[in-house]
C-alpha cells in the first residue's frame, strides 16, 4: 500500500497497519467466550417422566424390568448389574449380557418378551440411553417406559 503525501516531488510509502480495531474485535470475542464458556459445560439434559393418572401396574411375570437409579445403579429384575463406579462404556455391554441371560431363563425370544424401563426422575440421561441402546441391540420389540402414578 502506498500513499502520496500531497507533494508531487517525492513519494512516501505508508507501511504501518492500524491494529486497534482488530484488537477491539478480539477483546469483544474474548469477553463473549468467557461469558458463554460456563454455560456450555452443562451437558446433562433434564427430563421429567410423565405422570399417569390411570394405568396398570406391571403384573406379568414374563416382563423384564430394568431400573435406573439417580446415582447410576442399574438393576434388571431387582438384580443389580452395575453401580455408580461402572464406566458408561461398559454399562451397555453389562445390560445386554444380563438381558440375554433373562431371555434364556424365560425361554423366549427377545422380540416376544416385553421390557420395561423404570428410571428415577433424577437419573442421568447417559444411563437411560445406554439401557435403551442395549435393548435395541438385543432386538427388543416390546419396550415400555414405566411412568410414575399419582
Amino acid at each position: 500500500m502506498s500513499f502520496s503525501s500531497g507533494g508531487s516531488s517525492g513519494r512516501q510509502n505508508f507501511s504501518d497497519i492500524n491494529i486497534t480495531p482488530l484488537t477491539d474485535v478480539f477483546l469483544v470475542l474474548l469477553i463473549i467466550m468467557i461469558l458463554i464458556a460456563p454455560m456450555m459445560n452443562q451437558s446433562s439434559l433434564k427430563i421429567e417422566p410423565p405422570m399417569a393418572a390411570h394405568g396398570k401396574s406391571e403384573q406379568n411375570n414374563k416382563t423384564i424390568t430394568i431400573e435406573v437409579s439417580k446415582d447410576g445403579t442399574i438393576a434388571i429384575n431387582s438384580k443389580i448389574i452395575s453401580d455408580s463406579r461402572t464406566p458408561v462404556e461398559k454399562i451397555q455391554v453389562l445390560v445386554s449380557d444380563a438381558m440375554k441371560a433373562e431371555f434364556e431363563k424365560l425361554g423366549m425370544a427377545p422380540d416376544e418378551v416385553p421390557v420395561a424401563v423404570k428410571a428415577d426422575e433424577d437419573a442421568r440421561q447417559k444411563y437411560v440411553v445406554a439401557v435403551l441402546d442395549a435393548a435395541a441391540g438385543n432386538k427388543v420389540k416390546k419396550l415400555r417406559i414405566i411412568t410414575q402414578q399419582n
